[in-house]
């Protein structure tokens, strides 16, 4: 069921005409969730896109630099064309905080290619139990971060403040609307970072840089089912994290690989 609280994604990550209304309760501390921003980001390059023409040209990877809060309220967001070639075309865009850029982001779309694809081992998910057998949690205001209210989270392993090595696992998803590349994309960004499993009492951190791949066709993955989110710390130096990220379908197929640096901030 889906509670009056909840809103869809696809209908607050919206920019239109080179402005954007940040909603309230989609916080993340003081600025707004990493991954609804990321989702904005991908939406403001898609409809320039699809105005510069390019029909069939889809979305196949997104980086940013995270560099302030993105605050409740009215923003500016910038949208230019860096290049155009015959199966690709890149757009940066930013988002912007009192005339400066939070947000600086570069959104690649892509062609299908022709040819015989490259014969690989496909890779596989970590072991976890089927979704349907994980309860789901309700999160959120007071006891978590606003975004959460919006989201559908069943842990499997690496609860924040546990002090354990364990590696996060959680089935995630929307409690409504379906998966396309923005929400995708966004998504991959939903919970805590590794960092937090490790340590006991709360730290504040934030994502600095956000590097994402889409590796499925939004229209092949099934909305009314989660995701295995899963997720591993790579290595830690001066207080900066790496850490790798997936979402992985049901039946086994990668849909999102992404890298974050995070930062402790203290």
């Amino acid at each position: 069921m889906v509670s009056s609280s909840q809103v869809a994604l696809a209908d607050v990550a919206d920019p239109r005409d080179g402005r954007w209304s940040v909603p309230d309760g989609w916080q993340q501390g003081r600025g707004a969730w990493g991954g609804l921003v990321i989702a904005a980001l991908v939406r403001s390059a898609e409809a320039a896109e699809a105005q510069a023409g390019s029909p069939g040209r889809a979305v196949r990877s997104v980086s940013a630099q995270i560099v302030a809060p993105v605050l409740v309220g009215d923003t500016v967001v910038t949208t230019r064309e860096v290049r155009r070639g015959s199966s690709t075309s890149t757009w940066s865009v930013e988002i912007l905080a009192d005339d400066v850029p939070a947000v600086s982001a570069s959104v690649v779309f892509g062609d299908p290619r022709r040819g015989d694809p490259i014969v690989h081992g496909a890779p596989t998910p970590p072991s976890a139990p089927e979704w349907s057998q994980i309860a789901s949690i309700e999160l959120g205001p007071p006891l978590g971060v606003d975004f959460l209210q919006h989201l559908t989270m069943r842990p499997v392993s690496g609860l924040p403040y546990s002090g354990s090595d364990e590696d996060i696992l959680v089935w995630l998803g929307y409690p409504q609307g379906r998966f396309d590349a923005a929400s995708l994309l966004g998504l991959v960004d939903g919970p805590w970072p590794v960092p937090l499993v490790r340590i006991t009492q709360p730290r504040p951190m934030a994502t600095l840089s956000f590097m994402a791949n889409l590796l499925l066709d939004p229209e092949e993955v099934d909305s009314t089912q989660p995701l295995l989110f899963s997720s591993q710390m790579l290595g830690e130096h001066d207080g900066y994290v790496t850490e790798r990220r997936h979402l992985w379908t049901p039946d086994g197929r990668l849909a999102v690989e992404n890298l974050q640096l995070i930062t402790i901030i203290k």
